[in-house]
């Protein structure tokens, strides 16, 4: 019996010596990434947390990218930089992505957009406003809009879904799968797992963006509570989209919806046609919205096509300048439904 108990409490003793070091590489090997890799903007304080905003160019009115679940704002740097030849434009990112520090709650749509205001009002940024949200983040851009219409004066959505898909599109299993997963590997990445195994390295490994933003990627993902942070998104999400809310009437606003048109997924393959009356509706929120196909596309349109969506900021970010409606303009109709 004795020999028993001496067992147990030494195979507890190593784990717990494991456990201790495990915790303490990945607190060593993350805070050498934040010394190499330092926020590229500048860090305000909503609601008693940071938040990091990047801006670039120059003009008005700014656009505010708004990625999708788990996209950190450097996600879009390559096609940032040539907005940003157009006017000022901001990417900027959620609690817990990249380098704004977390919530610890599931994201609803209407947080978001609350604190991307007063993050906006921290950073000073007054003017008007063209919000591009990706997938999730078009629902984010139209909450934003929803609380804060005298602000935005155009948008860009980029495969977002529709507020009231899940009524409307029939179920798609594994969504509680996938939310499980991202939790155990939050508990893993305390310990280095993540970081032992290479697995985010392996993710990014080919990742279309300069070598400078793929080590930031990697960095950002193997962070402590980054998968935490994926969880929330994920779940808030799926809680929005339960509640199968209205979307809000964009009533004369410039609008481009751009959708993919050769999806990857099964799902969005079976249900295609379904998922583009869904965003030939988004368009139709607004009198003067567009919907437009991204043909070789799936989800990744940024990546790409990102020649469609640039084209798409400019005519909307126009439209916002000259108070002309994009149907006046008459300028963007490639491949339009």
């Amino acid at each position: 019996m004795r020999t028993i108990v001496r067992i147990i409490v030494g195979l507890l003793i190593l784990a717990a010596i494991t456990l201790a070091g495990g915790w303490a590489f990945q607190w060593i090997a993350e805070s050498r990434d934040n010394q190499r890799f330092p926020p590229p903007g500048e860090l305000h304080r909503v609601n008693g947390r940071a938040m990091h905003i990047h801006c670039r160019g120059q003009g008005s009115p700014t656009v505010i990218i708004e990625q999708g679940i788990g996209g950190p704002s450097i996600d879009w740097n390559p096609i940032n930089e040539q907005m940003a030849q157009m006017t000022r434009v901001c990417d900027y990112d959620r609690a817990g992505m990249g380098y704004s520090e977390p919530a610890w709650k599931p994201t609803r749509s209407a947080d978001v957009a609350a604190n991307l205001h007063a993050l906006l009002r921290e950073a000073k940024i007054d003017d008007d406003l063209v919000l591009v949200g990706w997938s999730a983040g078009g629902m984010y851009a139209r909450e934003y809009y929803r609380q804060f219409p005298e602000r935005v004066k155009g948008l860009v959505l980029v495969d977002s879904p529709h507020e009231q898909s899940l009524q409307r599109m029939p179920p798609q299993p594994g969504n509680q799968e996938n939310l499980d997963r991202l939790l155990r590997k939050y508990y893993l990445a305390q310990f280095g797992w993540l970081r032992l195994t290479g697995e985010v390295e392996q993710m990014y490994a080919h990742a279309p963006v300069s070598e400078q933003d793929r080590q930031r990627l990697v960095a950002i993902f193997e962070k402590s509570h980054t998968y935490r942070t994926l969880y929330d998104e994920g779940a808030g999400l799926e809680q929005d989209l339960a509640a199968g809310v209205k979307p809000p009437s964009l009533r004369n606003l410039p609008v481009v919806v751009v959708a993919e048109g050769e999806p990857r997924h099964p799902y969005l393959q079976e249900n295609l046609a379904l998922f583009h009356d869904l965003q030939q509706e988004l368009a139709n929120l607004s009198t003067d919205g567009l919907f437009v196909v991204a043909q070789d596309s799936a989800h990744f349109i940024h990546r790409t096509e990102p020649e469609l969506i640039l084209q798409a900021v400019r005519e909307v970010v126009d439209a916002a300048r000259t108070r002309q409606t994009l149907i006046e303009r008459l300028t963007f109709n490639p491949g339009a439904s």
